[in-house]
């Protein structure tokens, strides 16, 4: 028995039977009663563990040839699934629950045979390294196909923004000074409200039902290793999506070239669009992106704020770069409303942004907002102060014909009605700001706050530049009535601008006390200089009538256009011109014949009535004169 262990082949293919004959031969010599050698018993031990291994070794042989065609067997059937969706274009999500199912477990089943051979006894052969290389392939395959299904759906199913989301319009007519304007009464400023334009702070912009396929396309391909190109794949349509709902905002895409080599009108209407599109864009779409993202990606973090970062960076920066090519801009006064809105919009949505960019793949995008918040800050102050010392320095040459209400007013007083709007970023732009304030701070149940706020204080120093820019031109005047009459025209209407408006918090009521008693003293001064020119003349009937008939022809084209405020200047003067001449002709009724009286008080009464209308040439009496 000495050579029976090398002639028993050790191999596959031994049969149950033949170990069971060798182990009962083994089991019968040991059990005999035969003193046997030694030699011979060690024989047995050595022949009886060697019949062990082979056993074990079959069985492996067993077990590994059945897991294997196990494998093979699911990955034949997976594979069959997932190419027969190669050549099928239609969606999977649309071939119903069970097919895409199906699909998935099929995915999962080619997955897992590489895992499968690792958890097998190490054994190389063909056939193995055949199903190992044909499941990459397949696997490639299935990527590509779901990559496909991703991009499909994603176009497919985006939803379309509603009409009240998209409105930028504006606030009503510019308020532009410009001397060729005979009147800005009829301005109309109507404030938008953002809450009717954003409504609420998130929209849908995909299909919630197709986000439970799209999160299924996610965690396969993941899970296959494939996840920047699903994450490459869902920032392009994105993207694109996003590109697109910001092209219904009409917001252009302008290069700073541009923006410096734009004319005003088209600037201001670019400005104006702006502070609404930023809105829009980032308390809706960027807010409902990132939602988005979060919902499909959330699980695959840090990928879900990557993500977000690529779609939307192209837009944001964009926008950003529009406001800092403005800002390169000189500081032009009738930029300070723009400005405003750029900025007081920028400041509001700084915590948006920060929520939106919070992690460090955003933080360039956090950083650049800002930093345009804190530019635009200052070039608004300098806009303002820029404001207020054009008001100060506007010179002319020439009287304003007419003694009306001045051009400049008109501009300074409608513009300053447009900044309650902004009261919040001017009281934090302007509160380390000094200035000049005529009304000494008080207190009590009667003081609004607002009325000594920093924006309160710069307005009123804003007027009173205006106030001292308008006595220097009442002083073109070479008729000393007219001066008066100009100076009152333009006190009242400040007062009317501030009563009337939001204007009326931040001036206060001592501020309007203090200016009807201005312009009222203004209606007195008119009267004397008017009353003088006119009296020189009582010794002399004729006289006073040549003196009347003067001031007719110049006064009746003078203007007063407020009607209340001429209504009150006629009974006024009318009063204290009729009441003088009635007692000038009572005193000489003995020394003057009515041929010699030229007009009567009724005359005078009604002709009083002609005087301020603004009439285009001069009236003439002669042609009127009922009798001499």
């Amino acid at each position: 028995m000495a050579g029976l262990e090398s002639k028993l082949p050790v191999v596959p293919g031994v049969k149950n039977h033949v170990l069971e004959a060798c182990h009962h031969v083994v089991k019968a010599l040991r059990a005999s009663d035969t003193n046997l050698d030694p030699n011979l018993t060690k024989l047995l031990s050595d022949l009886e563990s060697h019949l062990s291994t082979l056993e074990i070794v079959d069985t492996k042989v067993v077990v590994e040839d059945t897991g294997f065609s196990e494998i093979k067997k699911r990955f034949k059937e997976a594979k069959k699934v997932i190419l027969g969706w190669e050549q099928n274009q239609s969606m999977i999500l649309e071939a119903g629950v069970s097919k895409a199912d199906l699909f998935f477990q099929a995915l999962h089943d080619v997955q897992r045979v590489p895992t499968s051979f690792k958890a097998l006894p190490i054994r190389t052969n063909k056939k193995e390294k055949d199903v190992y290389n044909q499941a990459a392939v397949v696997l490639d395959i299935a990527m590509f196909r779901l990559e496909k299904e991703l991009c499909d759906v994603l176009n497919q199913y985006k939803q379309h923004v509603q009409p009240q989301y998209l409105s930028v319009s504006s606030r009503g007519k510019d308020i532009v000074y410009d001397e060729s304007f005979v009147s800005l009464d009829d301005v109309v400023v109507e404030a938008t409200d953002d809450q009717q334009i954003l409504g609420s702070n998130n929209v849908v912009l995909l299909d919630p039902l197709v986000i439970p396929h799209i999160k299924a396309i996610a965690k396969a391909m993941f899970a296959c290793d494939y996840g920047q190109a699903f994450c490459e794949a869902f920032i392009t349509v994105r993207r694109d999506a996003l590109d697109e709902y910001m092209s219904t905002l009409e917001m252009e895409r302008f290069s700073c070239v541009d923006v410096l080599g734009m004319q005003w009108e088209d600037l201001n209407g670019e400005m104006r669009k702006w502070t609404k599109v930023l809105k829009i864009a980032t308390q809706v779409y960027l807010a409902s992106e990132k939602q988005l993202c979060d919902k499909i990606l959330g699980d695959f973090e840090p990928s879900s704020a990557a993500c977000f970062v690529e779609i939307s960076k192209d837009t944001v920066l964009s926008l950003l770069a529009f406001g800092e090519a403005v800002s390169l801009r000189s500081c032009q006064p009738e930029m300070l409303e723009r400005f405003l809105g750029m900025y007081e919009v920028s400041a509001e949505l700084l915590l948006d942004v920060d929520n939106l960019f919070g992690d460090e793949t955003g933080s360039f995008l956090r950083m650049a907002f800002h930093e345009l918040a804190k530019t635009l800050a200052d070039r608004t102050v300098a806009t303002f102060s820029k404001f207020k010392n054009a008001i100060a320095s506007d010179e002319s040459t020439r009287a304003f014909s007419g003694g009306g209400i001045h051009h400049l007013t008109r501009y300074v007083m409608n513009y300053l009605k447009l900044l309650p709007e902004y009261k919040d970023a001017l009281n934090t732009l302007l509160g380390n700001m000094q200035v000049d304030d005529s009304i000494p701070e008080k207190t009590g149940q009667d003081i609004l706050p607002s009325t000594f706020s920093p924006m309160a204080r710069h307005l009123r120093s804003i007027v009173t530049a205006l106030e001292s820019t308008l006595e220097r031109k009442a002083q073109l005047y070479a008729e000393e009535p007219l001066k008066y009459i100009f100076l009152m025209n333009n006190c009242h209407y400040m007062v009317q601008k501030v009563k009337t408006s939001e204007l009326r918090h931040f001036f206060g009521d001592e501020w309007i006390r203090k200016h009807i008693a201005s312009y009222q003293h203004n209606v007195t001064d008119y009267e004397r200089a008017t009353k003088d020119s006119v009296s020189t003349s009582r010794d002399r009937c004729r006289l006073f009538g040549l003196a009347f008939d003067d001031v007719y022809k110049n006064q009746t084209r003078w203007s007063v256009p407020d009607p209340e405020l001429r209504d009150d200047l006629h009974i006024s003067t009318a009063v204290k011109v009729v009441q003088s001449y009635r007692g000038f002709l009572a005193r000489n009724a003995d020394r003057i014949g009515e041929k010699h009286v030229r007009y009567t008080c009724e005359d005078i009464e009604s002709l009083l009535l002609d005087l301020f209308e603004c009439l285009p040439s001069p009236r003439s009496l002669r042609s009127s004169r009922r009798r001499w």
